[in-house]
């Protein structure tokens, strides 16, 4: 029947085949029944999208031990992990079976170096052997600034001289600047090593306020910057706190002068050997005093007060307040969260004090001495200068040791330059390096620490090495 259709409209619907209907040869709906007629239309089968293939993916990880710090290891270049503790870690990112893997050390831990075994192949299944294991860094000891020989001189590198520096801070440009006691003078190095003085006289001559040459200071001591550029220098024979502006124009902060301790605002407050200072983010500065072992407040409207230890009181005990008592404080430091750490030089100890005021001691056993170990049973002599790093470790300048010391997060004190008991300026690693007397210390994002070696009348630079 449907054949005989398609012949009855002379072959031209043949063309078109099954798909036309019958309308289309002039059947009009008309004659023969064909009104409505539907061809049979074959039914084609579509293409088959084929499955995917079933890609096989596997976890690359491992083991990380002996780390005092935070690393940074990396897979294939591209796969970042933080790591800040011992333990196992697994790499977020999965890779496809048979691929390549290799996993390195993106950065290091600051005062370690970490090194990879067992770390490259191709996956056959999830790996879990990749092994990181870290350990203590070596310090390499070298003049960054100083003849050594004291004066006012500057110039570059070895051609400048100091005469007994003490403070020693960063600005945000890694600018150094240093106090020098004897000479009462605020000096300048950049970060090529080129000495210049900011501020004062050169004498003992103060305290005047002025620009530049035209200040004088009495036995500068720690400094501190504020984020305007403005430093903040304690006088430890002058009983006062002195600004100096980026233009070098220096002005008393606080203190009257007198040596004791009161509390009041601006210099109607009265201090007793300031020695150490440090400013918190929001422009509160704090203040440590060698003769009345106390820590003294400074708020940014220039009020004074005392929050932690009893005035000419010293001793040792941990407390709040004025329960906490210290003897002969030097340096301080403080972290990101706002504690402070002290040198309490007489106690040997280095001590921890919360914004509350709560003080605790971090290390030391309080007995006179070069013992690395744990916080309680390390020991000092007569500690002088404190700095962190970004992980929360402590640097010591362990003044009466003549010792480089680092306290890690867990408490656990080592040596890292110098050689108890033994003074000089030799260069070299480790315990082949010599200091005479070093006070102030501070440390760059990198690790590389800045060192007021006093009596050397130098800036020493201690870079970390691998051990050999």
């Amino acid at each position: 029947m449907f054949l005989n259709r398609v012949s009855s409209c002379g072959r031209r619907g043949a063309v078109a085949g099954a798909i036309v209907l019958l309308a289309s040869c002039g059947g009009g709906g008309g004659g023969g029944g064909a009104t409505g007629f539907v061809p049979f239309v074959p039914s084609v089968p579509s293409a088959q999208t084929p499955e995917p293939p079933v890609v096989v993916k596997h976890t690359v990880g491992g083991t990380v031990s002996g780390l005092a710090g935070s690393v940074v290891l990396q897979n294939n270049a591209g796969d970042d992990l933080k790591l800040t503790a011992d333990g196992n870690f697994t790499f977020a990112t999965a890779i496809a079976e048979g691929s390549a893997y290799e996993v390195s050390v993106r950065t290091q831990p600051l005062w370690q170096f970490c090194t990879v075994t067992k770390g490259s192949g191709k996956v056959s299944a999830d790996v879990a052997d990749v092994a990181v294991a870290c350990s203590a860094a070596q310090a390499q000891v070298s003049v960054f600034a100083g003849s050594g020989a004291a004066g006012s001189a500057v110039g570059a590198g070895t051609a400048a001289s100091f005469s007994l520096p003490y403070g020693i801070v960063f600005d945000k440009d890694r600018n150094l600047f240093v106090s020098d006691v004897q000479t009462g003078l605020l000096r300048k190095i950049t970060p090529a090593g080129e000495t210049t003085t900011i501020a004062g006289g050169g004498s003992f001559n103060g305290p005047v306020d002025g620009n530049g040459p035209a200040a004088y200071f009495d036995g500068l001591g720690g400094i501190a910057l504020d984020v305007d550029g403005n430093i903040y220098a304690t006088e430890l024979s002058g009983n006062r706190i002195r600004k100096i502006t980026p233009s070098a124009d220096v002005t008393t902060f606080a203190g009257d002068g007198a040596r004791r301790t009161l509390d009041g605002n601006g210099t109607a407050a009265s201090f007793a050997g300031p020695a150490g200072l440090v400013r918190d983010a929001t422009g509160n500065i704090y203040v440590s005093e060698y003769y009345s072992h106390v820590i003294r407040k400074i708020t940014p409207a220039r009020d004074v007060t005392t929050i932690a230890g009893t005035p000419n009181l010293p001793g040792f005990a941990d407390g709040t307040g004025a329960a906490a008592l210290f003897s002969g404080l030097y340096s301080m430091a403080m972290d990101k969260d706002g504690n402070l750490y002290a040198a309490d030089s007489r106690n040997n100890r280095i001590r921890k004090i919360t914004p509350g005021g709560v003080v605790t001691t971090l290390a030391g056993s309080g007995t006179s001495g070069s013992a690395d170990g744990p916080g309680d049973t390390a020991s000092f002599n007569a500690p002088g200068g404190v700095a962190l790093d970004g992980d929360g470790n402590v640097y010591v300048a362990d003044t009466g040791n003549n010792l480089l010391r680092r306290i890690t997060r867990a408490g656990v004190v080592s040596t890292l330059a110098g050689q108890a008991g033994m003074t000089g300026a030799q260069n070299g690693i480790g315990s082949a390096a010599r200091f005479k007397q070093p006070y102030g210390v501070v440390v760059d994002a990198d690790g590389t620490l800045y060192i007021a070696d006093t009596f050397n009348n130098l800036i020493r630079k201690v870079t970390p090495v691998p051990a050999s």
